[in-house]
């Protein structure tokens, strides 16, 4: 009898006799319970699958979207005004890093750029070399490999460049770079 309870409130049969014996489950019964069992269990490794393989890394990957669009938008005016910083660089150049391997793991792509919306891969990888050059523009061994002489016209043409940089990386990732104005 014990038994008889236990499999009909672990396959959720429900509306049928609790009195008697186990004897009067009958075969399909006991089928049905173990299909139904079984089927959850395939749900639920499909559902962690799905998880695993596509949903985390897609929230990863925006997140890292999130997270290079806000660097850009903080430190916009040194960008903009190609101001040498060392840190600011590294920032930026690890988020083109991270914008590549975040969008690697993810099993699918094409599907689950469709579903979630996501930028293209060939877009990542162009505003991951747009965030190089931008980090690089910002190294000061950059700066230090040019003539005084050349200085101030070279950094109108990088800050120049660094803004058309923003503006590609807003494009292709579908985020903000700079604030409305």
């Amino acid at each position: 009898m014990k038994a008889w309870i236990a499999v009909a409130l672990l396959s959720g049969i429900s509306g049928y006799a609790m009195a008697g014996d186990a004897s009067e489950l009958t075969a399909a019964q006991v089928v049905t319970s173990l299909l139904t069992i079984i089927g959850a269990i395939c749900v639920f490794i499909v559902s962690q699958v799905v998880l695993k393989l596509v949903i985390e890394p897609v929230q990863q990957l925006k997140a890292a979207i999130g997270l290079a669009a806000n660097t850009l938008l903080r430190y916009q005016g040194k960008i903009t005004n190609a101001s040498t910083d060392e840190e600011v660089a590294q920032m930026v150049k690890s988020h083109a890093a991270d914008l590549m391997s975040k969008a690697e793991v993810i099993s699918g792509y094409c599907l689950a750029r469709w579903v979630f919306g996501l930028p293209t891969r060939k877009d990542i990888r162009s505003a991951a070399q747009e965030l190089n050059l931008i980090g690089y523009s910002l190294l000061s061994a950059f700066t230090q490999h040019q003539e005084p002489h050349e200085r101030p016209t070279d950094i109108f043409k990088l800050a120049k460049s660094n803004s058309e940089a923003l503006s590609k990386v807003a494009k292709l990732l579908k985020v903000s770079t700079s604030y409305p104005g």
